[in-house]
């Protein structure tokens, strides 16, 4: 039995080629300057864990934050200026889910075209990285917005009708004449507009 199993061919440790491993690298070194930390460089990348943390040390000079990554949308719910800079994220992935990269380079591109189109970001690269997730495990659907009827991305359960950019226009915008008002808090009387008289909450 022994003699048997010798005498079979071992087979060839498959490497990659050069120029794919340099690649993974760079954009593992480029996930960490953009704040990611070596876990979700291990998950996007393929990098070993132990050098994904290796790497975040050599570049910080301290070790990788611990913590899970998100696995709920509780925290973007908490704000409606999380849930529209979610949905730019979302448009921005679809953009540029129509290349061939690899899922390192498509959240790179992502991720520094957001920072670039925004200029105050709500959404850091870890938070920017899970969008795509929620909608393919069907947690987030896309919805036509029934005041611009641009689609955005909002739960499943959920009944808006809005998209973000809508419903935070109209809390500082008189929803029947457009007139500018500030924004209004819970729990406040309602208020007349001054210039149609529509009663809305402060």
């Amino acid at each position: 039995m022994n003699s048997e199993l010798s005498s079979l061919p071992i087979p060839a440790v498959r490497k990659l080629p050069a120029w794919i491993t340099a690649a993974g690298t760079l954009e593992a070194i480029r996930l960490i300057e953009l704040g990611a930390r070596a876990g979700l460089v291990h998950q996007v990348t393929g990098m070993d864990q132990t050098n994904a943390n290796r790497l975040y040390r050599e570049i910080h000079r301290r070790p990788s934050p611990a913590g899970q990554a998100p696995f709920t949308d509780t925290w973007y719910l908490r704000s409606e200026y999380r849930m529209l800079h979610a949905a730019l994220v979302w448009k921005l992935y679809q953009r540029f889910g129509q290349s061939e990269d690899r899922p390192a380079r498509r959240l790179i591109d992502v991720y520094e075209t957001y920072l670039f189109l925004v200029q105050e970001p709500q959404l850091d690269i870890t938070h920017v990285a899970f969008v795509p997730d929620l909608i393919k495990s069907n947690l987030w659907i896309e919805r036509e917005c029934t005041a611009c009827h641009t689609p955005f991305p909002v739960p499943r359960v959920s009944t808006r009708v809005l998209c973000p950019g809508c419903r935070l226009h109209q809390s500082f915008r008189c929803s029947a004449c457009g007139t500018a008002r500030s924004g209004y808090r819970k729990g406040r009387r309602k208020t007349t507009c001054p210039a149609c008289g529509w009663r809305h909450l402060q």
